[in-house]
């Protein structure tokens, strides 16, 4: 038998074989082209695929942005738009969100940038025209008052719905209202009280003292505790020189009589000036000055005081205050009245007090701290007994019920030790301080005001004849023209 295999092998190829070989080629060349279609399409649907998570990832965060205005985090909207800056600043939508955020959270100058562009690229008619009207008002809180009253007109011009018109109303009147503050202005206040004081010269209700080298004394009675009638009348005047929106200088003078009803001797004249430099902006406001003092009591030489001083205030979010500030004082008696040992009560005193408020809705809190060491300037040493330092802490709270009334809470402790012996008492005279104040402020036109006021003081002293207590109330009306 022959080999078949063999003799096809042997045979020139017929053209059956041919036909199956070009056929086993062209399909081969096929699959080839197959699998480069499917790795094609495999690339295109992967990309595909891909492509729309890029997007999401690269598109600019303004529905987030949105929905932090929208619930008022401004400060949160406003820190996501910086860091998105450098990609997304010239995109329209969010040059607006971020301007607004940063409008509102207190960065106005970056608010300017971007709602510049805004308003000036965007063609989307409606968010121009509402960047134009955020632009106008981020122009007068960086005080460009000229360009935020252009800006204002021009969105007016163009008849915008009427609630939108009467902002831009209130707003015109506001900027001539700030140039009007940027010249010269006096302002003239006049309070007068009448009231019950338990204790008028605060002083102790015992008749007899002991002291460990005379034994028992009999007190006069001017040295006890008196009780009278009184009113109490000030004026006051305050001057305001502005050199900027930011920077003034300040004059304020008051003078105060006390005129107690039945005893002359613990009448009270008071004079006070202080000049003033202050400066700052809507965060920071600086406040350096000297001020004078003068007390006469029972119309005669008291004491007098000249004083430099110097605060800080802060205002943060969510209406919260800081304030710190110092004085130095140098406080001198008149040897004129009550003889020449009267200047063994010469002292200088430096006192630090740090404050914190808090406006929340109709409540207004207030704490305040101090702390103040006075030294006796008297080279006679029985005066060093004058010598003492002083803390304490002071707290009030105002409810603001609606625009005419206002009830108050004030209370306060303090804690003194003096620096050496009293040369009667031979020991260390200390002691607590403490009070309590309730009031009302009734505001019953723009410039008149009624005040009520009852309050109770506690002074607890190691020494006895330093002791007393005392309970003052008190009503008037204060006028300002």
């Amino acid at each position: 038998m022959l080999d078949a295999s063999k003799f096809r092998q042997s045979q020139a190829p017929s053209d059956l074989d041919l036909k199956i070989t070009v056929i086993a080629k062209t399909e081969a060349k096929m699959k080839k082209k197959h699998l480069l279609f499917v790795l094609i399409a495999l690339v295109h649907i992967q990309l595909t695929i891909q492509t729309p998570v890029f997007a999401a990832e690269e598109a600019p965060p303004n529905t987030e942005m949105d929905n932090l205005i929208s619930t008022q985090q401004y400060q949160e909207a406003f820190e996501l738009g910086n860091s998105n800056l450098e990609e997304w600043e010239g995109d329209p939508e969010f040059d607006f969100l971020f301007g607004l955020s940063a409008l509102e959270s207190g960065n106005a100058n970056e608010s300017v940038f971007a709602l510049e562009r805004v308003a000036t690229t965007s063609t989307d008619e409606v968010l121009r025209s509402r960047a134009r009207l955020e632009l106008a008002r981020a122009y007068f809180v960086t005080n460009n008052l000229t360009a935020s009253e252009n800006l204002f007109n021009a969105v007016l011009a163009s008849n915008p719905p009427q609630n939108v018109q009467q902002n831009i109303q209130a707003f015109l009147q506001l900027i001539e209202s700030r140039r009007n503050a940027q010249k010269p202005t006096i302002n003239w206040t006049i309070s007068s009280v009448i009231g019950s004081d338990s204790n008028i010269n605060s002083s102790t209700s015992d008749n007899l003292i002991d002291t460990p080298i005379i034994g028992q004394i009999e007190l006069d009675p001017n040295a006890q505790e008196t009780d009278d009638s009184f009113s109490n009348t000030t004026l006051t005047m305050a001057y305001k020189y502005p050199f900027t929106r930011d920077r003034s200088l300040n004059l304020t003078l008051n003078l105060a009589h006390l005129d107690n009803f039945d005893t002359d001797q613990f009448d009270i004249d008071n004079a006070r000036g202080e000049l003033s430099y202050n400066w700052g902006n809507q965060t920071h406001r600086f406040k350096h000055g000297i001020s004078s003092g003068k007390i006469n009591l029972d119309q005669n030489g008291f004491q007098k005081s000249l004083a430099m001083n110097s605060s800080w205030q802060r205002a943060g979010n969510d209406g919260w205050y800081q304030s710190l500030s110092a004085s130095y004082t140098k406080v001198r008696y008149d040897t004129n009245n009550g003889g020449d040992l009267n200047d063994l009560r010469d002292v200088d005193q430096l006192l630090f007090t740090a404050g914190l408020t808090k406006i929340a809705g109709p409540l207004t809190h207030s704490l305040n701290i101090y702390h103040a060491d006075e030294d006796p300037q008297s080279s006679d040493d029985r005066g060093n007994h004058n010598g003492r330092k002083f803390k304490g802490l002071a707290y009030s709270l105002l409810y603001r019920m609606n625009a005419q009334h206002t009830p108050f809470l004030r209370t306060s402790y303090q804690e003194v030790e003096h620096d050496s012996d009293h040369p009667v008492f031979l020991t260390k005279r200390s002691g607590e301080t403490s009070s309590i104040t309730l009031g009302w402020f009734w505001q019953i036109a723009r410039n008149l005001m009624v005040t009520g006021e009852a309050a109770y003081t506690n002074n607890h002293s190691n020494i006895n004849l330093f002791d007393y207590s005392r309970f003052k109330y008190q009503a008037g009306i204060r006028y300002q023209f």
